[in-house]
């Protein structure tokens, strides 16, 4: 993960922290195609199905970072795999393995699910999905188990917030607990720290703006911060801790070209640079090694193979938070936190670059705290400093022993 930091961040304020660039990659391969369904394999991206403005597609090709450069691959299916054709399928990975399945056919939905082994280059149709034929749906995956929801059912009128767990060792499709927002269709889901995120689409009335993060372990959803943009489905979303990122999409009326940040430790939302392509709806991303590529999709009736690559750039000046002072940096078995002439604080939280909490501890009336940093292996890690409004100052620091 890129070392940068995140400045003062408060509950209704986000002090921007460098100049996000977005850069030009080798265009898709192949027929221009909107609402794919993609993975991630071995550093690889994979984008499978989707539609060209002549028919649904079930081809896929992959990218390679390394050589930026796109190869075809065997479609969904393989020699068999006639009538597979879709769009807006869900896409995810488990593992080196990736699997694509739902999704809207020629005049019906899909509930098949199907594997790609990308040594063997063969694709094995696996359970059904539990919750039954939809399209429009997201996915996101934690720990090598998926999870599946949302979307619009095969009658074109029921929208779902139910939401599946996939165990791939046992091919097996759990129910838990249900999405807490209304039923929606071309809403967006990603994952980050170990949760599940889950936002936006259209419900039926409305195109909707609340968020929600999943948290396995315990089984439950958390309202975060709405989105302040403008309301929309067929965004793409992703993320690479502890950032958030949505873009593109369109609001029924208009394409879209903006991107908006979503911060994990602040729950706020700041506006960033736009996608540069043209404004498109139906785009799809992955991210490869904390890489985030966005491309594809349609708008004013053309379909794009363009294909971007997103990235944030700081200044030296940003690089550090002069505010807080940490010694040693680099730390080996215990770091200095110095607490004077920044404000009143009224807890620490130490998180892993995955987001993972490692430390947490009450501040009271203390101009300086030291951590234990014994068990701490050779990393980089976040220091949050939480005020009682939940303001926070964070600042990096690296253990090495």
């Amino acid at each position: 993960m890129r070392n940068y930091l995140l400045l003062l961040i408060a509950t209704s304020a986000f002090t921007a922290i460098g100049q996000d660039v977005w850069i030009q990659r080798d265009s898709v391969k192949g027929p221009p195609r909107a609402n794919a369904a993609t993975f991630v394999s071995n550093d690889d991206g994979y984008v499978v199905t989707g539609y060209d403005g002549f028919g649904k597609k079930r081809s896929a090709v992959s990218y390679d970072i390394d050589q930026d450069d796109w190869d075809s691959e065997v479609s969904i299916g393989g020699d068999t795999g006639d009538g597979l054709n879709r769009s807006s399928a869900i896409g995810f990975k488990s593992g080196v393995d990736g699997f694509v399945g739902l999704g809207e056919g020629s005049g019906f939905m899909f509930s098949d699910i199907w594997k790609y082994d990308r040594l063997t280059e063969t694709w094995t149709q696996m359970a059904d999905f539990g919750g039954g034929a939809r399209t429009q749906a997201v996915s996101f995956t934690i720990d090598d188990t998926s999870y599946v929801g949302t979307g619009k059912g095969s009658d074109l009128v029921t929208l779902y917030n139910d939401f599946w767990k996939y165990d791939p060792a046992n091919n097996l499709w759990t129910e838990i607990a249900s999405f807490p927002g209304t039923g929606r269709m071309d809403a967006v889901g990603t994952d980050m720290t170990g949760k599940g995120y889950v936002g936006m689409g259209y419900d039926g009335a409305t195109y909707t703006t609340d968020f929600y993060s999943y948290f396995p372990v315990t089984d439950t959803w958390t309202q975060i911060a709405d989105f302040p943009g403008t309301p929309r489905i067929n965004a793409v979303s992703f993320a690479v801790f502890p950032q958030l990122f949505i873009a593109t999409g369109d609001d029924g009326f208009n394409y879209l070209n903006d991107t908006w940040e979503y911060n994990y430790f602040g729950d706020v939302w700041m506006q960033r640079t736009d996608f540069p392509g043209e404004p498109r709806t139906g785009a799809f991303s992955f991210v490869i090694e904390n890489r985030p590529f966005v491309g594809g999709g349609v708008g004013s009736g053309t379909y794009y193979d363009d294909f971007y690559e997103y990235t944030i750039l700081l200044s030296d000046a940003q690089l550090d938070n002069k505010n807080i002072s940490l010694y040693p940096n680099p730390a080996i078995n215990s770091i200095s936190i110095d607490l004077s002439g920044i404000g009143n604080f009224s807890k620490y939280v130490v998180y892993d670059v995955q987001g993972k909490q490692m430390l947490a501890g009450v501040i009271q009336n203390q101009s300086k705290i030291v951590l234990d940093l014994n068990g701490f292996n050779n990393a980089a890690y976040y220091l949050a400093l939480y005020d009682e409004n939940n303001a926070v100052l964070t600042k990096q620091f690296v253990v090495q022993k």
